[in-house]
């Protein structure tokens, strides 16, 4: 198995499981933001452009989110 392969095999599976296990969904979308950059990380040298470039689109879109929960969790303590 092609070592691009195995990143994006973890990737699927971190998802999967995380998705399973989270109690929430914020949860849920940090986890997965964490695995998604990972993955990039671990696969700078092996993932093509095509799938680096999709997985940072992914990766700005969750950091996007995570934003908004944070700014909901501190608006929360804040009230």
């Amino acid at each position: 198995m092609a070592m691009r392969e195995n990143v994006i095999l973890f990737l699927a599976v971190w998802i999967v499981v995380s998705a399973i296990l989270s109690p929430s969904t914020g949860i849920f979308l940090t986890i997965a933001l964490i695995g998604i950059l990972i993955a990039l990380e671990v696969g700078e040298f092996y993932l093509t452009k095509d799938v680096k470039d999709s997985l940072k689109f992914s990766a700005y879109l969750l950091l996007l989110a995570f934003a908004f929960i944070v700014a909901r969790k501190v608006y929360e303590v804040i009230k």
